[in-house]
C-alpha cells in the first residue's frame, strides 16, 4: 500500500473541492434548522385541523444517507423522512407541507413526486436540495427514543411507509456497525469513493451502476472483513481493501451484511427464496428486512465496468510513484471519447420544459434496457453509455430548421436545411445520450438499427 495518510486524503478533497468548507457545513444545519422550525408549525396545524384534544402532535424530522453518515460530497442533497403517529394522514403531509414550505423566502421549486416507490417532497433551500419523504407509525404516539431498527415498528403499516422506512433503517444499522474510533475514517473513505465512482462515470443506479446506498454498503462490507482483523485502520488501508475485494469477487455470489436473511417477524429467509435477485447479475442485500436488491440495474456489461475500475484502482494504489501522482491517477476523469471508437447517439427533443423533464427521468431507467438488447448482439466487445448525457437548448428560426432538428441532425446541419424556409421562431430542448461500442473486429460495420426498432415499443 501506499505512504498516504490520512491528512492527505482529505487535504486532496478539501484542494479540488470534493468536500464542503465550514461554513457550507454551516448553511446546512441552518436549512436542517429551518425545516425543524417548520415541521412545529406543521404539527400544530394538523392538530387544529383534526381538533385533536389529547395532546400535542409529535413527529420526528429525522435525516438519513449520506448526509447523516457524514460521508456526503459537496452539493449533495440532504434525504430527510417525516416520521408520525397515526393521527396524522399522508394527505396531510402532501398538503400543509408544500404550503409552509413556499412562504419561505429561501425555498424555491417545491415539488410533490407520488408517482413513486416512495413519494416525497422536493425543493431547493439556500442552494440545497431537500427530498422529504412520510411514515405514518401506529400509535397514538411515538415512542420516547425511537429505535428505527426495531421490527414492530413495522406492524400493519402500509407498503408505501414500509418502502420509506428502508432508507432510515439501514442508516441506522450502517451506523450501529462502524466502531466509533473508526467513523471519520469511514467518513473520509465514503467520500474518496463517491467521487472516484463520479469521475469516472459509474455513479448511477438508474444506468446500470451503483448509487450511493450502494457505494456505502459495499464500503461497509469492506469495514466489516477489515476491522475484525486490524483494530487500527487508516483511509489508505480500508481504501486499498475495498478495491481490492471488490475487483476480486466472486460475483454472483450475494454480498451480506448479516448471519442470516432477516424476514418478518424475526425470521429468517433463505436466499434462493429471494425473488427479487433471480438472475441478478450484482446481488447486493439490504440489510434490514424487509430486504431488497441494492444494485438491481446491474448488466452484464455495467458489471464489467466496474469490475475492470475496480481492478485499475488496485493497481494504482500498488504503484510505487509518489502520493500526489497517485492520488491524481485514482481521481482522472474517464474521457470516453479516447477509450471508444464507435457511439450511438440517442437524440430526444422536447419543446416544453415539462416534456424535456419526463424524459430526461425516463431515458434513466430507459437505457439499461436498450443496452442490455445491445449486449446480445454477437459483434459487440463491450458497450457503455455516458451517465451524463448532453443537454442542449436550441432556438430556430424556421419550421423546417425546427423539424431537421426534431428528426435528429445536427445543429449546423439544421440550420442549413432550414435556411430557406418558413420564418416561426422558437426554442427546442435536445437531450444527446451518448453511447461508447467496442466491437469484436474493429473496423466493420453491424446494422444495430433493425435490432433496436424491434425492442424500441419494449423499451419507451
Amino acid at each position: 500500500m501506499p505512504d498516504i495518510n490520512d491528512g492527505d486524503w482529505v487535504q486532496y478533497l478539501q484542494q479540488h473541492e470534493v468536500i464542503e468548507n465550514e461554513e457550507e457545513g454551516i448553511k446546512r444545519k441552518q436549512v436542517l434548522q429551518l425545516l425543524h422550525n417548520l415541521i412545529a408549525s406543521f404539527q400544530r396545524k394538523v392538530q387544529r385541523n383534526n381538533d385533536y384534544k389529547r395532546g400535542e402532535i409529535e413527529c420526528l424530522l429525522s435525516p438519513f444517507g449520506s448526509y447523516a453518515l457524514g460521508g456526503y460530497t459537496k452539493g449533495a442533497d440532504i434525504d430527510l423522512v417525516l416520521i408520525c403517529p397515526w393521527i396524522v394522514k399522508r394527505n396531510d403531509f402532501f398538503k400543509i407541507v408544500p404550503e409552509l414550505l413556499k412562504f419561505q423566502p429561501t425555498v424555491r421549486d417545491v415539488e410533490i413526486i407520488k408517482k413513486t416507490a416512495v413519494p416525497i417532497i422536493k425543493c431547493v433551500i439556500d442552494s440545497i436540495s431537500i427530498d422529504i419523504s412520510f411514515v405514518r407509525l401506529r400509535g397514538e404516539r411515538l415512542k420516547d427514543n425511537l429505535d428505527l431498527l426495531d421490527d414492530t415498528l413495522l406492524n400493519r403499516i402500509d407498503p408505501v411507509c414500509l418502502a420509506s422506512m428502508d432508507g432510515p433503517r439501514v442508516n441506522k444499522f450502517i451506523k450501529e456497525q462502524i466502531r466509533r474510533e473508526h467513523v471519520y475514517i469511514f467518513q473520509k473513505s465514503l467520500q474518496c469513493i463517491k467521487h472516484w465512482a463520479t469521475v469516472r462515470d459509474i455513479y448511477s443506479k438508474p444506468a446500470g451502476y451503483l448509487n450511493g446506498s450502494s457505494w456505502t454498503l459495499l464500503l461497509l462490507k469492506t469495514y466489516m472483513i477489515e476491522s475484525v482483523k486490524f483494530k487500527d485502520l487508516s483511509i489508505t488501508h480500508l481504501l486499498y481493501s475495498f478495491f481490492e475485494t471488490w475487483a476480486t469477487w466472486p460475483w454472483q455470489t450475494p454480498v451480506l451484511f448479516t448471519d442470516f436473511i432477516p424476514g418478518e417477524n424475526g425470521t429468517r429467509v433463505s436466499y434462493n427464496e429471494l425473488t427479487c435477485f433471480n438472475n441478478a447479475t450484482m446481488p447486493i442485500v439490504s440489510p434490514c428486512y424487509p430486504v431488497s436488491s441494492v444494485a438491481p440495474f446491474v448488466t452484464k456489461s455495467t458489471l464489467k465496468i466496474m469490475t475492470r475500475e475496480f481492478q485499475r484502482a488496485q493497481v494504482i494504489l500498488n504503484t510505487n510513484t509518489n502520493k500526489q501522482s497517485i492520488m491524481g491517477k485514482l481521481f482522472n476523469p474517464l474521457n470516453y471519447f479516447k477509450r471508444y471508437d464507435n457511439f450511438i447517439c440517442i437524440t430526444t427533443t422536447s419543446t416544453t420544459f415539462k416534456s424535456h423533464d419526463i424524459w430526461t427521468r425516463k431515458m434513466q431507467y430507459s437505457l439499461p434496457q436498450f443496452l442490455s438488447f445491445i449486449e446480445t448482439c454477437p459483434r459487440v466487445k463491450q458497450i457503455q453509455g455516458m451517465v451524463d448525457p448532453t443537454i442542449v437548448i436550441s432556438q430556430y428560426r424556421t419550421t423546417q430548421e425546427y423539424l431537421a432538428l426534431k428528426n435528429g441532425a445536427s445543429l449546423t446541419e439544421a440550420k442549413e436545411m432550414g435556411a430557406m424556409g418558413d420564418l416561426n421562431p422558437g426554442a427546442i430542448n435536445i437531450i444527446y445520450q451518448f453511447i461508447g461500442v467496442q466491437l469484436i473486429e474493429p473496423g466493420k460495420i453491424y446494422p444495430l438499427s433493425k435490432r433496436t426498432y424491434e425492442n424500441n415499443n419494449q423499451i419507451l
